[in-house]
């Protein structure tokens, strides 16, 4: 059996968007654990089809769509300072780690990222506390 990728069955960055999205919320699942590697091979390959699509036109039934409505997939509650600095001591530790420039390039805007959110968290549970 093989599948024609065309653009009436082939997925556009949206769907695959949503899938990486599932994926991910599979990585962080913790009755996941023992297939967090299979997952972020997954993960990886919907990445890469991803960003090939991404460069394609916007098809027409995905124009204009608006804000989509929270699914209630993810936790957007802010981080609490300790979260926080756990996450910049392992992406950190990503970057000691790593050899590839380029992932290690896009680990450094998340580490500078996460280190700006830990410094408004501060500055905003000093304003409670006050």
């Amino acid at each position: 059996m093989t599948i024609t990728n065309n653009s009436e069955t082939s997925p556009d960055s949206w769907t695959l968007t949503d899938r990486c999205r599932l994926l991910a919320n599979a990585l962080v699942n913790p009755q996941n654990r023992g297939s967090q590697d299979r997952l972020c091979i997954m993960l990886q390959n919907e990445l890469e089809y991803l960003e090939a699509t991404l460069s394609q036109p916007i098809p027409e039934h995905r124009k204009n769509l608006g804000i989509p409505m929270d699914d209630g997939l993810f936790d957007y509650a802010d981080l609490e300072p300790d979260e926080l600095c756990d996450q910049c001591m392992a992406l950190n530790f990503t970057l000691m780690t790593l050899h590839d420039r380029k992932i290690k390039e896009i680990i450094t805007y998340i580490l500078w990222e996460r280190f700006e959110m830990l410094r408004c968290s501060l500055y905003a549970s000093g304003e409670v506390i006050a």
